[in-house]
This record gives structure tokens, sequence and C-alpha cells, in this order.
């Protein structure tokens, strides 16, 4: 895979692919068919060409009918964030599903146990405590199934997660007595690599160290007695990266099905790989250089860039250099042009998001674009299953 390198040219999405009055009202969520497919296909092989399973983590686009593109292009199997979503792509078929998140409290734990009952997928869940794993382990075993845990490993993000070495090994100890469940790998998110590292060098080598940390202490897992088939590692900004790394299994990307600005500047995507756009329609011009559109944090979200040291913008316009959403209120989103626009009440632009996944769940559905025809809309189906 070639390395996209960081350049400010390749930070300024230009227009998409498609007219943008195609869509009948706005604000919409509009993607680009052929880009997603682009994007699945390259990403399915550069996995395929480091030898890497590629699990796609779904809660970027919460659409079966993408998750089955990624499928068809060769992933083992799909991440989940929640146990919501987990329902949702189990009862649209999907057969290896891991839900990356600690189950928790006796409602969630009675829900994963009636999922499994009720679908053939094979259904894995994070754990990183004794006191998460112990309920569960409790009630499968009364159930009579076993349930594949995957122990989340802190390397850096500081998020959840055990401590690598020592204390992973002693939880994967503890929880493979336990019946009910069966430890099948370790896993970790190197999602501070985003927001600390300020170069593509620096990106390389903290994506490195986290992999070898993760797979340093898979080893000693095993050198303990407790067999782990999966090291698992995942980010968009850092798949290019994480496939270099020896022994790691498996790779868990999400954005790059329809990357954002943040990918942009991450270097993980260039323009002509985005994918998804919020088209909006302008309702005031109470400036020259400044336009208000109807897209507001309902819509964009209020989510900051995720870079090192992040400017203040909530989005690019695209096809227009230099311009930004530079503030949003609720149902407004204010634009700003580095010169006068050539922009009118009522004409329509496209946003490129800082942060695509939060923005397509709060989208009833999407249109489809199509060879730069509107080909269909699609539910978001798993949209606000948070829980």
């Amino acid at each position: 895979m070639t390395e996209i390198v960081e350049t400010s040219a390749a930070l300024l999405p230009g227009p998409p692919a498609f007219e943008l009055d195609i869509v009948d009202d706005t604000p919409e969520v509009v993607i680009d068919l052929q880009r997603v497919r682009r994007n699945i296909d390259r990403a399915a092989a550069t996995a395929a060409e480091h030898g890497v399973a590629l699990r796609p983590h779904v809660k970027t686009h919460k659409l079966p009918p993408v998750a089955a593109l990624q499928i068809e292009a060769g992933a083992a199997g799909i991440q989940v964030a929640k146990l919501g979503e987990a329902e949702v792509f189990a009862a649209a078929g999907f057969t290896d599903i891991f839900v990356g998140y600690p189950i928790v409290g006796s409602r969630k734990i009675g829900r994963l146990l009636e999922l499994l009952g009720t679908t053939s997928s094979r259904i894995s869940v994070a754990a990183d405590a004794v006191d998460v794993a112990v309920p569960l382990a409790e009630a499968a075993a009364r159930a009579g199934v076993i349930v594949p845990v995957v122990i989340e490993v802190d390397t850096g993000l500081h998020r959840l997660g055990a401590q690598p070495g020592r204390a992973t090994v002693e939880l994967a100890s503890r929880l493979s007595d336990l019946e009910g469940i069966e430890v099948t790998g370790v896993f970790t998110h190197e999602g501070h690599v985003y927001t600390q590292a300020h170069s593509m060098d620096e990106k390389r080598a903290m994506t490195h160290a986290a992999c070898a940390a993760l797979v340093e202490t898979a080893d000693l897992v095993r050198a303990s007695g407790v067999p782990l088939t999966t090291v698992s590692v995942g980010s968009s900004g850092t798949f290019r990266f994480a496939v270099e790394c020896a022994n790691i299994s498996e790779v868990r990307p999400g954005t790059y099905v329809f990357n954002d600005l943040s990918q942009l500047h991450q270097g993980a995507a260039t323009p002509d790989d985005l994918a998804a756009f919020v088209v909006a329609t302008v309702v005031g011009r109470p400036e020259a250089t400044r336009a208000v559109i109807d897209a507001g944090s309902k819509v964009l979200t209020s989510d900051r860039l995720l870079i090192a040291d992040p400017a203040p913008t909530y989005g690019a316009v695209a096809g227009f250099p230099g311009a930004r959403v530079s503030r949003l209120s609720e149902e407004h989103g204010v634009l700003e042009f580095p010169v006068a626009a050539d922009l009118r009440i009522g004409d329509r632009v496209a946003i490129v998001p800082n942060h695509i996944c939060p923005v397509v769940n709060l989208a009833d559905s999407v249109s489809v674009i199509a060879e730069g025809m509107l080909a269909e809309r699609w539910a978001v189906a798993a949209r606000g299953r948070v829980k």
C-alpha cells in the first residue's frame, strides 16, 4: 500500500463526484458508492498482502449493505461498538461479530445470552477486568453456553484496558479459570496516536510500539498456559503502519470506508478517498466571506479534528480551498471563506465533517450515489443503537 504523504494540498477536499442537487432535501448524508467500494477493496488488499485478517469496525457506517461489501471483499468478520449494534447485524445475517466493549450489568448480560440463543452468529466480547468477566461467566454457565472473551490491553490510549505484560497475564489466568467464558485473544485500540503524534515518523513509531507491547503480552499469556488465537489492533489512522507489525493476527479499521477530514490530516486518506459528505443548503449570506447553512451540531456534531493540536474547525467545504465550518449551533453552521465566495442563498455545498462516525449515527438514512446518479436510500439500521 502506498503511503499517503502529508501535504497541505492533500488536506483540501475538492468537489464531490456528483451534482449536489441530486438529493431531494437537505441536510443530507450522501455516500459515493464507487469510492466506498474502492476504499473497501484497497484495505482488503493491504491486509491480505501482509497476511493479517481484516475485521472492519462497522460503528462508522452502521449499514448492513456496507458491511456486506466488506465481507464480500474478504473481511473475516466485523466489530461493533455496542451490544445494540450486534443485535442489528446478527439479525441481518452476519456470522462473526466482535463486541469491542465490556458487557456490564444484568440487563446487558441477559440480552447477550438471548442473542446467543436466537442466532447462529459467533459473538465474542471484550473484557479488561475480573469484575466484568465474573458476572458474565456465571450467567453463561447457568445458561449452558461459552462466551468467547478478548482481553483489552491499554497500549497508550488510557481509556479501557489492562496494562500490558504481567497485569494482563494475571487477568488472563484468572479469566481462564472461569466456567462459561473462553479467553481467545487480546486486542488494543492505539487511538492515542491520533492526538499525540505530530509527524508520520512518530505515527509509525507509536503504532509499532503499541503493536509490539500487545504481541509481547500475547506471548507472555501463551507462555503462562493460556492459548490465544487473536492478537488484534485497530484504527484507520494507524492501519497502514499496524499491518507492518510482526505477529499481529487481525486489524480493525473503521473510518477508512468513508474517511473524513481527520483522516486527511492523519495522512491516511486523500481527497479522492472521501466517500461521505453532508450536503447542505445556504440559508444566509451575511458577509461576502461568511455563509450560514442548514446543518448545525445536530447534523455535523461538535467533534473536533482527531489530530494533535486541532484547529478550531468543524469541517471543510468541498471545492472551496481554505473554507471551513467555523462555528455551529444546533441548526446552523457558519462557514468562513478566505476570500469572497460565489454563493447565493439557496445554493448547496458539500461539507467534509471532522469525524464521520457520529454524523452517520445522527442520520435516519443516507443517499447512495452510484455512477453520479442517485441509486437508492439506505436506512441507517443501527442508528442510535448505543445500549
